[in-house]
């Protein structure tokens, strides 16, 4: 038990122990007594980016809003931002038979939307609402019943500076 004490606060001491720090040497007959320190530091860029989890359309509304993603914050490097791009969007399909789908379109406002970028600059809470356009053509066409679709989004944290 002694020994096994022992090794525990040997181990405690080495690890408690100073790590030693590089000095610049100058002595007198240096010109000119001066030297210099470089200190650095890091910190790693967070962010947090909120898309909608689901949403629901109603039957035969041409502009469904669906929610909107939202920059909640963010700590970024100089010239960097954060893009969130519409990666993948499955058909509006029929749940019973998905050779039955309604066309529809993801939008920001006025335009279809694909991608949206935050930057540095980026006030936190800012959002960028989303909705799910179906024409009334689309609505007319459809067979009744219940459809699902699935929107993929894919978020990247982009550096110009890092060193690749």
């Amino acid at each position: 038990m002694k020994k096994m004490l022992s090794g525990v606060l040997t181990a405690a001491l080495c690890l408690s122990m100073a790590v030693p720090a590089f000095a610049q040497e100058i002595s007198r007959d240096t010109d000119p007594n001066t030297g210099i320190t470089t200190l650095t530091a890091s910190k790693a860029a967070t962010y947090v980016v909120v898309i909608p989890e689901k949403a629901e359309i109603a039957f035969d509304t041409e502009v469904n809003s669906i929610g909107g993603i939202e920059y909640k914050e963010g700590n970024l490097e100089p010239d960097a931002y954060v893009t969130v791009t519409l990666s993948e969007q499955t058909p509006l399909a029929n749940d019973v038979d998905n050779s039955y789908t309604i066309p529809y379109e993801i939008r920001s406002g006025e335009e279809a939307f694909e991608a949206v970028t935050y930057d540095e600059s980026t006030a936190p809470g800012t959002k960028t609402p989303l909705t799910a356009n179906i024409t009334k053509e689309a609505w007319e066409a459809s067979k009744s019943g219940d459809y699902t679709a699935t929107l993929t989004f894919s978020i990247a944290y982009t550096n110009p500076h890092a060193q690749p």
